[in-house]
């Protein structure tokens, strides 16, 4: 049996669109991490009105209930985080709240939402993820030991870095 030319061509170029797919296709993430999620409708606009970007880095206090010197316990749960001063005054007085996904060795931190002093309770849509300043550099939160408590991973001590995204990774 013998192929038209236009069916040969058809099948070599199936087969190359299928090759090209397998090459570019993305890691498999890892079963530790949280979903990837799209940001709260509105936090772009909420945030470039707050004069951040995503890239921007906001240094914080990871959860205010825990604002000590010294190590931190975290379990998954909803958390307001502290910006500290750092020179640059990002977010002066304001709160950032989110949650904590908790594993046996990382800690990770999705905030949407910064409560303005000015506005009282009333919070704005806001988008970012928790980061280790001190040595990790991969967006994959903060590294951490499995505590004694079932459910909490332990942390060295209670400060990262929120950094602005525009989806969770």
């Amino acid at each position: 049996m013998r192929m038209s030319p236009w069916l040969t061509v058809l099948v070599l170029a199936a087969l190359g669109c299928a090759h090209t797919e397998d090459s570019t296709a993305k890691p498999e993430r890892p079963k530790w991490m949280p979903p990837e999620g799209a940001c709260p409708k509105g936090a772009l606009v909420q945030m470039e009105r707050l004069g951040l970007k995503p890239g921007d880095k906001v240094p914080v206090i990871v959860d205010a209930i825990q604002d000590h010197p010294g190590p931190a316990r975290y379990n998954y749960s909803f958390v307001i985080a502290l910006p500290r001063d750092d020179g640059e005054k990002k977010l002066p007085g304001a709160r950032i709240g989110g949650r904590l996904f908790v594993t046996k060795h990382r800690v990770f931190g999705r905030y949407d939402r910064v409560f303005l002093p000015e506005s009282g309770a009333m919070s704005v849509p806001f988008c970012g993820v928790l980061l280790d300043a001190r040595w990790d550099r991969d967006g994959e939160g903060l590294i951490a030991y499995p505590s004694p408590m079932k459910g909490f991973s332990v942390v060295q001590d209670n400060t990262g870095v929120i950094l602005v995204v525009d989806q969770y990774p």
